[in-house]
């Protein structure tokens, strides 16, 4: 596996991910009301340093379509984002092409914290996102890629696949709480009874948590990671069937799709992984290092 198909993997990543959250903040909004109208955040800012009251602030329509705006304008570098993402290799500019890319990752991490703070200070939602910010830190670092030998870059793509599974592992198991549209996706793709689900959930939420443990495990890694792969593309293209109606064809589309869309690095990053160990496998087969 060369440079090439690998930084292809990636881009791929890093376009899904930032097409799909451009898609999703154009259309339906994003969480920054969170930070934007709490009143014991703001209220020393909002009064203290522009003089206005809290209550002109909260009222005032122009705040309203600001945020709106705002929420628009980030959807637009998003969706310019993607795009560099997909033709990053074809494009010259190397410092405008980074600066875009970052400013969309600083964006995407703030809709984590964002999303942190709407669910009354929940960080492993911020845990459950680690995997959709590796595809664009790796494209950042694309001329690093072909280093797979320097092992500290496997690693560090391990650890935020970790993070995510583990993130949702736990949810599924309801040691944090069992969300609503876990329940809601089993039993309509199942068809199993409320019981059935908790203890479906409970076993497929271990088995993400023992499979995070076991791609550090130089044995087992192939394996986990390869049940990363199916189950995060399962769990991604779940959200569009689950949501599927037949009468409601284009409404599915339009409701749907995006949560599959930067759902799909969920398992491609850990294709990405395995088909970088299996470099890294092929160049010491390649060239052995002998030790007297």
């Amino acid at each position: 596996m060369n440079k090439l198909k690998l930084i292809s993997l990636v881009k791929i990543c890093a376009f899904t991910v930032f097409l799909g959250r451009a898609y999703q903040l154009y259309f339906f909004g994003a969480p920054f009301r969170a930070f934007l109208w709490d009143e014991n955040l703001l209220t020393p800012v909002v009064e203290g340093i522009f003089n206005y009251s809290w209550f002109d602030y909260a009222t005032n329509p122009a705040v309203n379509e600001w945020i709106d705006g705002f929420t628009k304008a980030v959807s637009i570098i998003f969706f310019v984002a993607a795009i560099v993402s997909l033709f990053w290799d074809r494009i010259k500019l190397q410092k405008l092409k980074r600066i875009v890319v970052r400013i969309a990752l600083i964006l995407l991490f703030l809709i984590g914290i964002c999303v942190v703070k709407d669910r009354n200070y929940e960080f492993l939602q911020l845990f459950e996102l680690f995997i959709q910010f590796t595809g664009p830190v790796l494209l950042l670092y694309d001329k690093k890629l072909n280093s797979v030998d320097n092992k500290n870059i496997v690693l560090g793509i391990k650890i935020a696949i970790a993070c995510t599974f583990i993130a949702h592992g736990l949810y599924a198991m309801g040691l944090v709480y069992l969300p609503g549209h876990f329940v809601d996706m089993t039993i309509i793709l199942l068809g199993f009874t409320e019981p059935q689900v908790g203890t479906f959930l409970y076993v497929v939420g271990l088995l993400d948590i023992i499979m995070s443990i076991l791609i550090f495990v130089p044995k087992f890694s192939k394996y986990a990671l390869i049940y990363m792969i199916f189950w995060g593309l399962l769990t991604a293209f779940a959200r569009f069937v689950a949501g599927y109606n037949k009468n409601f064809i284009e409404m599915s589309f339009y409701n749907y799709t995006y949560l599959v869309i930067y759902r799909l690095s969920h398992g491609l990053i850990p294709l990405l992984v395995l088909l970088m160990e299996e470099k890294i496998k092929k160049k010491i087969t390649k060239y052995p290092i002998y030790e007297n």
